[in-house]
């Protein structure tokens, strides 16, 4: 296992946030992914997070993050991770590497070109999105980009759009980049292209879920919109929370809440008493199960919930529900539409909140 698959999260962790409903004192599960979503998830002071994921690169990923903000400053870090120029990764690495286990020391012992060019925006997926930024600014220009993430209103951005955005060259960018052929070379396996949007193709659907944001939701301070655009956050500003100087030290205080798992999360739920968790980020990993694999997963999301308890659901293309039988599975309705109408990330065609109802 020689790269990571992502280096960041591509969900917006504050539709996470509301979903969730988040208070002091709760315990979650969260999907590990880039663990971005896992650390903003300090800032609201749980009590215990849960980081699953099936794939161990990316318990190492977090790992390595939790290690380097326990022993870094804010500036460390950040350069650590590659939002600075610096020759210097290399040493801090061996400031940190005395807290990592001794399979991801292994691992990132041997993927030491990773750690000298900064982790953030250098796993496979992110590769790709820095293509796909390259070629925009080829296709649009870097002028064009620049006065598009600048506008200061949604008509300032939708005049923008419709007037000088809109062409061939922005449409073929989509022909190019998101289409099943080069994205499966990205991780992403042919079983992941279903639509339920109405779309005929991948690139229709991101397409139109591209054009929805960049009219109807403010790209000021989108930092979705930067990372796509131009591979990279616009500046030391404009950064996702869990990377602003006035949130690191928190984050630091409540690093050690973190408990990384690398499992299935359906067979790692079994083992756990129940009503245990309050909250459960679920994304992405119901987009290869079968229908009997994810009865079995919310089957032990009910059972190990806490009355109460509230469940923020993603999937990226291919549509899932909570099995019908579930009755204690209860979707708001009202909450998952305008967690997807104000959705800043704009990758997933569902993002639904729902309410666990049980007996204490």
């Amino acid at each position: 296992m020689s790269s990571l698959i992502f280096t960041v999260n591509w969900e917006d962790p504050e539709s996470d946030v509301k979903a969730i409903e988040m208070k002091a004192r709760q315990s979650l599960l969260t999907i590990t992914s880039g663990g971005c979503n896992t650390l903003h998830f300090l800032l609201h002071d749980p009590e215990k997070i849960y980081a699953v994921d099936i794939n161990p690169a990316q318990t190492w990923l977090l790992e390595l993050k939790i290690a380097a903000i326990k022993n870094l400053d804010h500036n460390e870090f950040i350069t650590f991770l590659g939002l600075k120029k610096s020759r210097e990764r290399i040493k801090l690495f061996t400031k940190i590497k005395h807290d990592l286990s001794i399979d991801a020391l292994h691992f990132w012992m041997s993927n030491m070109s990773l750690i000298d060019k900064g982790i953030l925006f250098n796993g496979k997926f992110e590769g790709f999105v820095k293509l796909a930024g390259k070629i925009l600014s080829l296709l649009q220009g870097k002028r064009k980009i620049e006065q598009l993430l600048s506008s200061q209103s949604i008509d300032e951005q939708k005049s923008f759009f419709n007037t000088q955005w809109e062409n061939k060259r922005w449409k073929l960018v989509f022909k190019l980049m998101f289409n099943k052929k080069r994205l499966a070379k990205k991780g992403l396996v042919a079983e992941y292209f279903h639509f339920d949007d109405g779309a005929q193709s991948f690139s229709e659907s991101f397409y139109n879920r591209t054009k929805k944001v960049l009219c109807e939701i403010p790209v000021k301070n989108n930092y979705f919109l930067s990372a796509y655009f131009r591979g990279r956050y616009k500046n030391e500003d404009e950064l996702p929370l869990y990377l602003k100087p006035q949130n690191y030290e928190h984050i630091k205080r409540n690093i050690d809440r973190i408990e990384l798992v690398t499992a299935d999360t359906k067979y790692w739920l079994e083992t756990m008493p129940n009503s245990t968790i309050d909250g459960f980020c679920l994304s992405n990993i119901c987009e290869l199960m079968s229908e009997e694999d994810t009865r079995k997963l919310f089957t032990e999301v009910v059972r190990t919930a806490r009355p109460g308890a509230k469940i923020c659901f993603r999937n990226l293309m291919i549509a899932r529900e909570v099995p019908e039988d579930l009755i204690q599975v209860k979707k708001n309705e009202t909450l998952s539409k305008s967690l997807l109408a104000n959705d800043r990330s704009f990758v997933y065609s569902k993002i639904a909140a729902y309410d666990v109802i049980k007996q204490g």
